[in-house]
């Protein structure tokens, strides 16, 4: 998202401070925040009702982008009447009337500080007047904080997003489905990239893990030691020292080869439909530099259902 000097943007986002809330349906809300936004990527549009520039681009912007992710669980959306000026005129009851006005089911508050002493969080975000909007990513941190957005750059952004998370349970949990739409569509960027060539992964290896992380070979079950280590800290891939999996995920599959049932976060480990030997599998490799781990089945424990069934050659414990 593109940078601007207002407000607080590459920060974590603070609580909005708002006291007057409606939900989605006009109701009184005794208490909303950022928790209770359910998506993973939060956007908040600042208003007030006698703001020309709300009504003419502010809300249509809004609406654009509510319209476009109306079912989507990656996107939830606010709007707060941020009270800076004119406090006669936008009363709670005119800044809750947008709700209707514009037919949006979404929360709307009314935020003009203690006793008019204008808006928290316009204080709390920095911003610069009305419209304004606020975007916040799933670790909590603001990506945009501005005047003007452009609605089309922005749905696509947060599609892109969305494509990323589409089989997480809302904890942020990878499923099955999530694996088959990742091995489809497209990966996640990596955190970084390493890349050498032959010859350098040759020096760096001994020629079994070589054969195995660099030629997608197979070690034979039962092999190593590491199926029955379970003592806590992290695994890494062997070739790029990048951390794929905690001990607190790995798991007895009895198959002769370390198992768990999540990577550390998404964007470390691809996934690759796999033909080879006659067999239909998603492969599993290092994002950040390619290397043959193993593949991942639907026939692991709850929550997520997947076994990581990872060459211990393609690892090593931290």
């Amino acid at each position: 998202m593109a940078t601007n000097d207002y407000g607080i943007a590459h920060q974590l986002a603070p609580e909005p401070g708002v006291d007057s809330w409606r939900d989605a349906a006009g109701q009184p809300l005794a208490a909303y925040g950022l928790a209770d936004m359910p998506g993973r990527y939060k956007l908040i549009f600042c208003f007030q009702d006698n703001c020309p520039g709300c009504h003419r681009s502010g809300f249509p912007t809004l609406i654009k982008l509510f319209e476009a992710f109306r079912r989507s669980p990656t996107i939830s959306f606010a709007a707060i009447q941020t009270v800076f000026e004119e406090f006669e005129h936008n009363t709670p009851e005119r800044g809750f009337a947008n709700q209707q006005r514009y037919a949006l089911p979404i929360p709307f508050g009314h935020d003009a500080g203690p006793d008019r002493a204008g808006s928290r969080l316009m204080q709390r975000y920095r911003s610069g007047g009305t419209p304004w909007f606020i975007l916040i990513d799933p670790e909590g941190v603001v990506l945009f904080n501005h005047y003007h957005v452009d609605a089309d750059r922005l749905i696509d952004y947060l599609r892109d997003a969305e494509s990323r998370y589409a089989g997480l349970t809302p904890d942020g949990t990878l499923t099955w489905a999530g694996v088959l739409r990742l091995a489809r569509n497209g990966n996640p960027e990596p955190p970084r990239r390493v890349e050498h060539g032959e010859a350098e992964w040759r020096t760096r290896l001994t020629p079994e893990q070589f054969y195995v992380a660099r030629q997608k070979g197979t070690e034979p079950a039962h092999s190593s030691a590491m199926c029955a280590l379970f003592e806590p800290g992290r695994y890494a891939c062997v070739c790029c020292g990048t951390e794929l999996f905690d001990a607190g995920s790995k798991f007895d599959s009895r198959s002769g080869w370390p198992s768990f049932t999540q990577a550390l976060s998404p964007d470390v480990v691809a996934y690759h439909d796999d033909s080879s030997h006659g067999m239909t599998r998603i492969e599993t490799t290092c994002n950040v530099c390619d290397a043959h781990l193993g593949h991942v089945f639907p026939d692991g424990p709850a929550p997520s259902g997947l076994r990581y069934c990872i060459n211990a050659l393609s690892l090593t414990k931290c």
